[in-house]
């Protein structure tokens, strides 16, 4: 993601935290900030996103446009951002509106079982990749090992009968000379 995307869902986080503290300061209930909410979530996962992606890249050693320190602190700035946002919104939802206490809470447990259950598939996707290429490896290893085994009995068995033919030639051939 780029810095410029960056910079908007930052923007977009932001709005929607004042989107929300400003209707609750109104009175009106949190079902009416449904859509600030989720605004304000899907900015913080698509910086979380750029951030993994980040060090994804980096991992891999793909080229980066800059240097380690700008990438380090880009990512230590937003994390801390949108953790500053998180803890705004989260006192507005549990503070401001009295009624719905629990549903900051709740939003959360329904967010990480999400996560969680996304994590699994992801690493059970990638343990059924490991496992596959683990099948084809052990496959052609045992592939291998038969054409070995098949080998070792022909060249056996040919060296068997022309040590027995050898012997058997010197029998009969033996006193000719």
């Amino acid at each position: 993601m780029d810095p410029i995307t960056v910079g908007a869902a930052f923007a977009i986080a932001k709005a929607a935290v004042a989107g929300v503290k400003e209707a609750i300061a109104l009175g009106k209930e949190v079902q009416e900030c449904y859509h600030d909410i989720s605004a304000f979530f899907t900015a913080q996962g698509e910086i979380q996103a750029a951030v993994v992606q980040q060090e994804h890249d980096q991992k891999l050693g793909k080229p980066v446009q800059k240097n380690a320190t700008a990438e380090a602190l880009d990512a230590m700035f937003a994390s801390r951002q949108m953790y500053k946002m998180e803890v705004e919104l989260r006192e507005a939802l549990i503070y401001g509106s009295g009624n719905e206490s629990g549903l900051y809470e709740e939003m959360c447990q329904r967010r990480d079982a999400i996560i969680q259950e996304r994590k699994n598939a992801l690493e059970e996707e990638a343990r059924q990749i490991r496992l596959n290429a683990y099948a084809i490896k052990r496959k052609k290893e045992q592939r291998i090992q038969n054409i070995q085994e098949w080998l070792a009995v022909v060249l056996g068995v040919s060296i068997s009968s022309f040590i027995m033919y050898a012997i058997w030639w010197m029998f009969r051939h033996g006193g000719d000379e």
